[in-house]
């Protein structure tokens, strides 16, 4: 996993664990950030399909709302972190 993104990456495996999405794309995800962490193109990949599950899949509007603040969260954070990281390197 990469050093600085340890936390979003164990998050982001945790959330793609928990939701219903196919097995091929979890197993595709979750080897790419166990050897690299996570990328814009992956990150982006998650949000898409999980923004294409069905809300019967997930349970309730409520856990479609709490999964979706969480994959957003997730997303904010990372970013950030990449963003800062960015920013140490432009002086």
């Amino acid at each position: 996993m990469s050093g600085k993104n340890i936390a979003e990456t164990q998050r982001l495996v945790k959330f793609i664990e928990r939701l219903p999405f196919s097995e091929k794309d979890k197993k595709t995800w979750l080897a790419e950030l166990h050897e690299n962490g996570i990328n814009d193109e992956m990150v982006e990949d998650v949000h898409q399909k999980f923004l294409k599950i069905t809300t019967d899949k997930l349970g309730s509007d409520w856990d479609r709302a709490r999964d979706n603040m969480e994959i957003t969260g997730i997303i904010k954070q990372w970013r950030l972190s990449q963003a800062s990281k960015n920013f140490g390197h432009s002086h």
